[in-house]
C-alpha cells in the first residue's frame, strides 16, 4: 500500500450554509452539547450562525431524517431521546449494507480506498498519543472520515447515501461508548478493515467489518444500559 498521504483525505468544508449548518448541530448532538430531549431553538441558533431561519429549517430537516432531531407538538424541535431501537436497526441495516461497500472497495479501488482509511485510523491513532479524549471534535472528524472513505467503496449513488446517513444516525451512540478499551479493540479492528480491503479479500473484509459492527453493538448497547435505556424486547 503506498505510503504517500491521499489527495482527498483532507475532509472538505460543508459547501452551503445548511450543509455548515447541519454539521454544527449534528456535531453538537453528537459530542452531547445538545443533550436528548434538550430542546433546538431555531431562532437562537440563527442569531448564533449568522443566518436566516430559512437554512435552519433545512438542517433540522435532514437532522430529523437521520434521527437525531423530532418535532413534538406544542414543544418544538428536540434532540431525539436515546432509544435501544433506533441502534438496533441501524447496525441490522449496516449489517447488510456497509458488507456490499466494503467488498466492493476491495475488489475495485482497494489501493485508493485503502491508503484513505489509513490515513485516517493513523490520524485517530495520533490523537490518541496526543491525549485527546475520544469524545471530542478532533476524534469525531477523524473517526467519520474513515467510515466514509469505506462508504466510498459503495460508488457514489443510493447505497453511498443510505450509508452516510445510518451512521449519522449512529454516530452519537458509538462515540458515547468509547472507552479507553473499547478504543484500542476499535483500532485493531480497524487496522483489520484496511488490511483485508488492501489485500482485496473480499470474504476477509466481510469477516472483518462483521466482527467490527458486532463489537459496536455490543458496547453501545451496554452504554445504553448504564445509562437506563431499556432494551426492547424480542419479537
Amino acid at each position: 500500500m503506498a505510503a504517500m498521504t491521499p489527495a482527498n483525505a483532507v475532509a472538505a468544508p460543508p459547501g452551503t450554509v445548511t450543509e455548515f449548518v447541519v454539521e454544527q448541530l449534528r456535531d453538537r448532538i453528537v459530542l452531547g452539547s445538545l443533550a436528548p430531549g434538550s430542546k433546538v431553538s431555531v431562532y437562537a441558533l440563527a442569531d448564533e450562525f449568522g443566518v436566516s431561519r430559512v437554512p435552519l429549517r433545512e438542517a433540522v430537516r435532514q437532522l430529523e431524517a437521520e434521527s437525531l432531531v423530532e418535532n413534538l407538538p406544542r414543544r418544538g424541535t428536540i434532540v431525539r431521546p436515546l432509544r435501544a431501537a433506533d441502534i438496533i436497526d441501524t447496525y441490522e441495516m449496516l449489517d447488510k449494507i456497509e458488507v456490499i461497500a466494503a467488498q466492493r472497495a476491495a475488489a475495485a479501488d482497494g489501493d485508493q480506498i485503502a491508503d484513505e482509511m489509513q490515513y485516517w485510523l493513523d490520524e485517530m491513532k495520533r490523537l490518541s498519543q496526543d491525549d485527546t479524549p475520544s469524545v471530542s471534535a478532533e476524534m469525531l472528524h477523524a473517526h467519520r472520515a474513515f467510515h466514509f472513505a469505506l462508504f466510498k467503496g459503495a460508488g457514489e449513488g443510493v447505497l453511498q447515501q443510505h450509508l452516510s446517513m445510518l451512521w449519522n444516525t449512529a454516530e452519537r451512540y458509538v462515540i458515547s461508548a468509547r472507552t479507553p478499551k473499547r478504543q484500542r479493540a476499535a483500532n485493531r479492528e480497524h487496522a483489520e478493515l484496511v488490511k483485508k480491503i488492501a489485500a482485496r479479500d473480499a470474504d476477509g473484509v466481510t469477516e472483518a467489518l462483521r466482527v467490527h459492527l458486532h463489537a459496536s453493538r455490543t458496547a453501545t448497547l451496554q452504554r445504553l444500559a448504564e445509562l437506563g435505556v431499556a432494551t426492547p424486547d424480542k419479537p
